[in-house]
């Protein structure tokens, strides 16, 4: 830790003051802020010239900030020396889902940011009630972010794309019999990274059935109750985490 990182890091309290940065921002010896993320720090968290923050590019880095300038809708950011970030998971979780309407979707991407999943894959099935076009996929990445800020994570989830190659595949299925952690447990090797599939409400197609097992994956429980789509995924995904040893608590964090 360098000799004046000390003075930068203030108390607990004011280094749970987090903002994400785009990674070349991050790169920065100084940064000036305008717009939301500005009103944020002036308006929201209160902070004037002085204060100290964490700021981390959501790839997994993290650094000290000071602000060093503040003005009408503007605040400079100078950045210090590298933080810790608490660790990822060691094995990815990745829910590919066919996500439910409205703010039911928002609040599954924040719950899965906060328990550790590394991406979300929107799925449409046949029975599915939405397609997300490019809108809603941006509105879901400023919500994982705020999510990651909140929750002191450095990395954010990919929204979209397609699941790692090399990954085990699980399907959430209300007539399969084995949970997540005994089909996890019963695994002759340890899972580069995990897919949890979520269907929708009306449940996966014949077909869709069909495809899950030309691919191998595995048929699982989630419990006796019936579960809303976005309870299913959160539920799910802890499970796998728990299992994986992604929720195993960690020591508190210290500059590098």
């Amino acid at each position: 830790m360098a000799s004046g990182a000390a003075s930068w890091r203030g108390s607990h309290e004011a280094m749970s003051r987090r903002l994400y940065l785009d990674p070349e921002e991050f790169e920065s010896s100084e940064v000036l802020l305008v717009g939301s993320r500005a009103r944020r720090l002036r308006e929201v968290l209160r902070l004037r010239v002085g204060a100290s923050l964490e700021v981390f590019d959501g790839e997994g880095r993290q650094r000290e900030a000071k602000i060093v300038g503040s003005g009408k809708g503007q605040v400079t950011l100078a950045l210090g020396d590298p933080l810790q970030p608490v660790e990822e998971p060691p094995v990815p979780v990745v829910v590919v889902c066919a996500f439910p309407r409205a703010s039911r979707g928002d609040w599954l991407v924040e719950k899965a940011t906060e328990v550790g999943v590394s991406q979300l894959v929107p799925r449409l099935a046949a029975r599915s009630v939405m397609e997300p076009g490019d809108g809603r996929i941006a509105r879901w990445r400023r919500i994982a972010i705020e999510a990651a800020e909140q929750c002191e994570r450095c990395f954010v989830p990919a929204i979209g794309g397609e699941p790692p190659a090399d990954a085990t595949h699980l399907v959430a299925d209300p007539d399969a019999t084995a949970t997540a952690r005994e089909v996890v447990a019963q695994l002759p090797a340890p899972p580069r990274a995990l897919v949890l599939h979520i269907g929708p409400e009306g449940g996966w197609s014949a077909h869709e059935i069909e495809e899950f097992r030309a691919l191998g994956a595995h048929f699982v429980s989630l419990g006796p109750r019936l579960m809303r789509v976005e309870t299913a995924a959160v539920i799910a995904a802890a499970q796998l985490l728990e299992a994986t040893g992604g929720l195993a608590p960690t020591g508190g964090r210290t500059a590098s």
